[in-house]
């Protein structure tokens, strides 16, 4: 009888434990809709309420089945954000207040992020309530992930997985006393151990990456590519849908893998002109089945978001009062375009400002100086000059390094710089 018993509760247990592993791979097919901001560049201004607005509406229509994401790249980029970095630094951070506000599921880590100092973003990451993660940076000493690595969210019953990246070529731009104790490491073999671990450690159902890295191409070495969003997609099996930035380019792509497997990729581009949607239909039967629809969003011609404006009017406010502080007078238009052309007087007078500031600041005296416009058709009209017409010249703030070089270095760097087409990389020099 015990033992008839015994068995009795052993079959029950067992057909409870069919029914529910039954139950949880037969959920309900749901819609889930992933929306992507990029390389804001501290442009929270009222020409972001458009975008604002959409995220409203989409939500609205979707509830809780939408995933909002930042891939980083947002501290620095405009006047507004200077004084909310390092000016008015008692109130809670306009990015901070930004990200909270809709709120975002996750944001990443840009190059521009870092480069805002250790006691910048530290006080943003403190502020906001949004997960932050960035898997390959990590402590110089401990050796530990720096930042959350990724983060798990439930929509529908569904578990998602949202790992970060950064370009690691961070090092090699931003000067170490901005970045203490941070280690950064190549977004290729970062993806390849991150990946598998998560898809074993949290068996998501859907896997995105979140890379403040470019498609493919720019600096390479050691430390791998500083554009590796492509490389991941084809050569790192297991993500879903790669959202990424870095490269101001939007792109929507699907891309076929080793596996015979498609892996969508979405890049908004810059400066919330775009926000990328990738609309997810996903069922997790017998087998789990995704279906991604992706676009770009022209956040242009959206209807502003009134209550975004009104929540962030104060921000709006102080920032106006700053960046219209009259500085000089100017006696000439500059041109950013013309220094593709040649010698302008947009480069030039950074040309004499690094010189003259190199001289005060050390007992060198540099011989050459090299600098390039920053962007392509930025225009500053003679007349008074205000505070935010220097965020136009140059529109992040920067390290002046002096370095000894020579005369083939020089003219191998600047054949270089010659066969460059985007402006950023395109130097000029003066004094020789």
């Amino acid at each position: 009888m015990k033992t008839t018993n015994s068995f009795r509760l052993f079959v029950i247990a067992s057909l409870l434990g069919i029914c529910l592993g039954m139950y949880s791979c037969s959920r309900e097919p749901t819609t889930l809709v992933v929306l992507q901001t990029s390389d804001l560049h501290g442009r929270f201004d009222s020409s972001l309420a458009g975008l604002a607005g959409y995220i409203r509406q989409m939500k609205e229509q979707y509830k809780d089945r939408v995933v909002l994401l930042d891939a980083g790249d947002y501290l620095q980029g405009t006047p507004g954000m200077y004084y909310s970095n390092y000016i008015d630094t008692t109130e809670k951070h306009l990015s901070a207040a930004f990200f909270d506000w809709f709120p975002y599921t996750a944001i990443g880590v840009g190059n521009h992020d870092i480069e805002a100092g250790v006691p910048v973003f530290s006080r943003v990451y403190r502020q906001t309530s949004v997960p932050v993660v960035t898997a390959n940076v990590t402590n110089l000493v401990s050796g530990k992930p720096y930042f959350e690595p990724y983060v798990v969210v439930k929509k529908k019953g569904y578990k998602i997985a949202v790992l970060g990246m950064l370009t690691p070529h961070v090092s090699s731009w931003v000067a170490e006393h901005l970045r203490p104790g941070m280690d950064f490491h190549s977004v290729e073999e970062a993806a390849a151990f991150w990946v598998p671990y998560i898809k074993e450690k949290e068996k998501p159902d859907l896997l995105i990456g979140l890379f403040h890295t470019g498609a493919e191409g720019g600096a390479s070495g050691d430390m791998g590519s500083e554009n590796a969003a492509l490389w991941v997609a084809r050569n790192v099996p297991g993500i879903d849908l790669i959202c990424y930035g870095h490269d101001h380019v939007p792109n929507i792509e699907a891309v076929p893998t080793a596996g015979q497997d498609t892996v969508w990729l979405i890049n908004p581009g810059a400066r919330g002109r775009y926000v990328a949607q990738a609309q997810i239909d996903i069922h997790h039967g017998v087998k789990k089945q995704i279906r991604v629809k992706a676009v770009l969003v022209d956040t242009k011609e959206l209807e502003p978001d009134q209550e975004y404006l009104e929540d962030f009017n104060d921000y709006f406010q102080r920032a106006y009062v700053y960046e219209t502080t009259p500085i000089a007078e100017i006696l000439n238009t500059m041109e950013s375009r013309l220094a593709f052309d040649g010698p302008s007087a947009w480069v030039d007078e950074v040309h004499r400002g690094q010189v003259a500031m190199a001289g005060l600041q050390t007992d060198l005296l540099p011989e050459v100086s090299f600098a390039s416009a920053l962007q392509y058709d930025a225009v500053i009209h003679k007349g008074q000059l205000y505070l935010k017409d220097f965020f136009t010249w140059f529109p992040y703030e920067n390290t002046l390094c002096i370095i000894e070089m020579t005369g083939e270095e020089i003219k191998q760097y600047l054949e270089y710089s010659y066969d460059q087409t985007n402006i950023i990389n395109f130097d000029s020099a003066a004094g020789i």
